[in-house]
């Protein structure tokens, strides 16, 4: 059924929210202030999800997709507006679900919470880590079409930096030498009509398996590979840095999560204790590369901190999955009364979930910022400081 509909604002994941005879409708490819026709793709009972088939009245940050496959690929799903008015409306978003889950108004004076410009940068070349899927038997790479499995065969993504971009090009053959070895090593890959073959681009090399390269980030020199995490927007993740490193407390610092060490390298020294939690074993493997420091621990967030009832601690880092923080780890974190939480996230339901229940024994957020890592695309990362409040 095809809708008039006036789009009120964006909600997660970048869809337009418009209402309908009393129902909520998410429209995908519209942006606030819009009126479009939409046709509707799934009822839902209370709310419908629809797309856009007509623009009626256009917003003035709407912008021509750069990228000729946009829509037929999965990758990105914001290209339709300006890269600025995309990092407007991802702060939006994070503040409206700290407002509507966690309870936590940003613009309110009473609450006293710092908040700092939107991190982002240059909204094209800025990926340094992608995941590429391959088919050997039609020599074809790309990614994944937009809610499908089917490859959609790429020689150039606008979003990618130029040493990844010359693998869907004239290094090609190197990709697909590098899903033979992944489909020989990785016996899940051998059952699976595409290869996926994630790459790192380093400063000088790309790694297209356990091959270390060096990434320097703030003046620091950090070793990752492909098969780990690292954040894939070099320019916007020394503001990331800076932030953390800006509100951690005291002496003791524990890092969950700490992937390679990307933030304990920037806090770790010999007149600071600081804990790395990983479960992970090649991200400590090149953690322990990347710190002098630093006391590790390979073990999953949640089992850890079951074992540290009395853990005297300054500051905690936590920089957790899209799920966000098992309610015992929060437990267990509150227990230690640390002066402050440094709160990263790459999913704002999941924070505002979370601030509530550090809100609920006895902690407050003071400060937030948002980070455009990913432009082109809805992904919004953010962190906050949460502090005790009898602090």
């Amino acid at each position: 059924m095809e809708l008039r509909l006036e789009i009120e604002k964006l909600v997660s994941k970048g869809d337009g929210l418009a209402r309908h005879e009393g129902k909520t409708i998410f429209v995908t490819g519209a942006l606030p202030g819009e009126t479009v026709l939409a046709e509707t793709i799934e009822d839902k009972g209370d709310y419908s999800r629809a797309e856009v088939v007509e623009i009626v009245t256009a917003s003035p940050d709407r912008v021509v997709p750069a990228c000729p496959h946009y829509g037929v690929c999965g990758g990105c799903d914001m290209q339709h507006a300006t890269t600025e008015a995309q990092a407007v409306q991802k702060s939006l978003i994070v503040q409206e679900n700290l407002l509507r889950i966690g309870g936590i108004d940003i613009d309110s004076e009473a609450e006293g919470i710092t908040t700092y410009p939107v991190a982002s940068a240059q909204g094209w070349g800025y990926r340094t880590r992608v995941k590429f899927h391959v088919d050997l038997e039609q020599k074809k790479a790309g990614f994944l079409g937009r809610k499908s499995n089917d490859l959609v065969d790429i020689r150039h993504c606008p979003i990618l930096c130029d040493s990844l971009n010359r693998l869907l090009d004239e290094k090609r053959p190197l990709l697909f030498r590098a899903a033979q070895m992944r489909q020989k090593s990785e016996i899940w890959q051998k059952r699976n009509a595409l290869i996926e073959v994630p790459a790192f681009a380093g400063d000088t090399k790309v790694s297209l398996s356990t091959q270390e390269v060096a990434v320097e980030v703030a003046g620091k020199t950090l070793w990752a590979d492909s098969n780990v995490f690292f954040q894939a927007n070099r320019q916007v993740l020394p503001a990331m840095v800076d932030f953390v490193k800006n509100h951690v407390e005291g002496k003791t610092i524990v890092d969950l999560y700490a992937g390679v060490g990307t933030f304990a390298a920037f806090l770790e020294g010999p007149d600071r204790q600081v804990v790395a939690v990983e479960r992970d074993k090649r991200c400590l493997q090149l953690a322990e590369k990347n710190l002098s420091h630093t006391e590790f621990f390979p073990q999953t967030a949640e089992h850890w901190v079951r074992m540290q009832k009395d853990r005297q601690v300054d500051t905690v880092i936590v920089d957790p999955p899209r799920t966000g923080l098992d309610a015992k780890v929060i437990g267990a974190i509150c227990s230690w009364k640390p002066l402050s939480v440094v709160y990263v996230s790459c999913d704002s339901v999941t924070l505002a979930r979370d601030c509530k229940k550090f809100a609920e024994k006895g902690f407050k957020v003071k400060a937030l910022q948002v980070f455009d890592l990913y432009p082109q695309t809805s992904h919004v990362e953010a962190a906050v400081l949460i502090s005790r409040v009898d602090s």
